[in-house]
């Protein structure tokens, strides 16, 4: 994390809080906000898994969902809007896995958990748990 938050910073990105570890046991960081991190910094072309959030600002949403999926991954998104139509085009414009809107509680036992593109193939969680272990198999037959 801490080299996500240097390399951001260092290439111009404001730390508006956080980007620092939290103590010297554990792997604890502290949550972070990066501003306006350029496209080509570490935490706009990798995947942190950790508690960093960059914002950034786009034109309008064609743009912003182009952006998102320019990447290679495709785990989970995030999105914030109050506006239903923007909503729809999120959910069905975003390459990802997961899609949140307006939220971020997406993990529950009962629900798919899995990415696309190189965050992964297929789904673990919910009835989409077994299809790894399954061989689906269609069979006709005439006498």
């Amino acid at each position: 994390m801490t080299e996500f938050v240097q390399d951001a910073a260092q290439r111009g990105a404001r730390i508006e809080i956080g980007g620092e570890r939290i103590g010297q046991i554990g792997n604890f960081f502290a949550p972070t906000i990066l501003a306006a991190p350029p496209e080509d910094s570490k935490i706009m072309q990798a995947e942190p898994f950790g508690p960093i959030a960059a914002c950034v600002r786009f034109d309008d949403l064609d743009d912003a969902i182009g952006r998102a999926n320019s990447l290679p991954f495709g785990l989970s998104s995030y999105a914030f809007t109050g506006s239903s139509r923007n909503a729809l085009r999120i959910q069905n414009g975003i390459e990802a896995g997961m899609v949140n809107i307006n939220h971020f509680g997406q993990s529950l036992p009962e629900t798919p958990f899995g990415g696309v593109k190189d965050s992964g193939i297929g789904s673990e969680g919910g009835s989409e748990t077994f299809d790894g272990y399954l061989v689906t198999k269609f069979v006709t037959q005439m006498d």
